[in-house]
């Protein structure tokens, strides 16, 4: 498995997580245009990727979503309370405890924040 920390703190959070069989990212936090150019740095095409999964809806891991889902149709991973804050959002799953991505496994933890709900992720694959 390979993870990438695309950015994290105050201006954006958004991490790229590839395994042999999928690639998804956590939190789109920066503009549509910088997460796409990180991607294709590494080779990834942005619309081959499987998920975006969101932890909150603050702008610093959301800012680049409205965009990027349109552009590329990536389905998101969201609870329903926070689809009421992104209800532009017409791809979507909703998470209901932990789940699959293909050969990844997401653990889903409740987390504490000050917005409506939160959640963290522990991903996993082949038990590591």
């Amino acid at each position: 498995m390979k993870v990438s920390v695309l950015s994290s703190g105050s201006k954006g959070n958004t991490t790229y997580i590839e395994t042999d069989n999928a690639k998804i990212l956590i939190d789109i936090g920066n503009t549509s245009k910088y997460v796409k150019e990180k991607l294709e740095g590494f080779g990834v095409d942005p619309a081959s990727l499987d998920a975006i999964l969101i932890t909150h809806t603050h702008v610093d891991h959301i800012k680049g979503l409205k965009v990027f889902e349109n552009k590329y149709h990536v389905p998101v991973y969201i609870t329903k309370i926070m689809h009421k804050s992104l209800d532009y959002i017409d791809n979507y799953v909703y998470i209901d405890g932990d789940f699959d991505i293909k050969d990844i496994h997401v653990d889903v933890i409740k987390t504490s924040h000050d917005t409506p709900d939160s959640r963290g992720y522990v991903v996993s694959n082949n038990g590591k």
